[in-house]
């Protein structure tokens, strides 16, 4: 048996936290390549959007050295290489540009929507508690509810999110005349009024939620029920809900927050296609007007702004699951 004196000790140590360092400068230039790769993908697709923005600006105004003018102004007239590179140097640097259609700052137009966007989501993770008690009170069930509630959870999660809006709004708008519509909030609203409209919006994201997480929930605890020590706690006397209480749970918590942080870069695109329908005044409505109206740098930003949020969480749920895979190796 080989002994490891101090000095081999140490020498362990110094490896294991270069190769720690290493590991996590090769993550962070991953997700730089990443970034620019991403940042590149979406300057070429917002190039290629069909239709002249200069031209429809215009309008009847419209002549060639007007037009001329125009993206010159707008740095339109340059080679599709040398607009990239401005772009992503200058977005590196915080100049985020102006918008084609307004003529204010990028960051003018996007803050408004933006925080409404966060409070929307912030209002549909609420719906995240409810799933993990959805998950676990199934699992303290019987075998015929939880084969039902897998049926209907799956169902849920196949259905998009727009059809889910549509049969929320016609029962709970049009027939039971409970909850508006349409979900526009306006600054200087008061607070009880906002979250009113919130309420369905966020009900419509919830439940794919409750039926996805609960089902992960319930799977995690099925999972659980077969290790060894679920079966000694039964054999001390525990109930089955006790047992799923006490020490199942705790157990799958490292899996929720992976979880948790995994729907919510889900949560972000169904966030997108709810306002859509609702009219909300938010992110992914202003990256469709975007679209709509060609104003390239507000779409551009929109755009890098979900990139970076997606790589955010997605970083976070790795970074968690990689702590929690080190604490059961030890």
């Amino acid at each position: 048996m080989q002994v490891l004196t101090p000095f081999h000790a140490t020498r362990e140590r110094v490896h294991s936290k270069r190769a720690k360092a290493w590991l996590l400068l090769r993550g962070i230039l991953t997700r730089v390549a990443i970034l620019i790769g991403a940042s590149a993908l979406i300057f070429l697709g917002t190039a290629v959007i069909p239709g002249d923005f200069v031209t429809e600006l215009l309008g009847q105004d419209y002549t060639p050295e007007l037009a001329q003018r125009m993206r010159a102004d707008l740095g339109l007239d340059r080679g599709l290489v040398v607009r990239f590179v401005l772009w992503l140097s200058a977005f590196l640097t915080g100049d985020l540009g102006r918008s084609f259609t307004t003529r204010t700052g990028v960051w003018e137009v996007v803050e408004p929507r933006l925080e409404n966007t966060l409070a929307l989501a912030a209002v549909t993770f609420l719906w995240f508690p409810v799933a993990i008690a959805a998950g676990l009170g199934v699992f303290m069930t019987g075998r015929r509810t939880q084969h039902f509630f897998r049926l209907v959870a799956q169902i849920v999660i196949c259905m998009p999110e727009f059809l889910i809006a549509y049969i929320f709004i016609y029962v709970f708008a049009v027939e039971l005349r409970l909850l508006p519509a349409v979900s526009r909030i306006s600054q200087g609203q008061p607070f009880l009024d906002q979250l009113r409209l919130l309420i369905l919006p966020s009900a419509c994201l919830g439940v794919g939620m409750v039926a996805y997480v609960g089902r992960m929930v319930l799977a995690l605890l099925a999972t659980e029920e077969r290790k060894d020590y679920f079966e000694f706690a039964r054999l001390k006397g525990f109930g089955r809900g006790e047992t799923a209480l006490r020490y199942a749970l705790p157990a799958i918590t490292p899996s929720i927050l992976n979880l948790a942080l995994t729907y919510c870069a889900y949560l972000l695109t169904g966030v997108l296609v709810i306002e859509v329908v609702f009219g909300f005044a938010g992110l992914g409505d202003l990256t469709v007007s975007s679209v709509v109206w060609r104003d390239i740098p507000v779409l551009q930003f929109c755009a890098m702004l979900i990139t970076g949020i997606y790589m955010l969480l997605y970083s976070l749920s790795d970074l968690v699951s990689g702590r929690f895979v080190a604490r059961t190796a030890l």
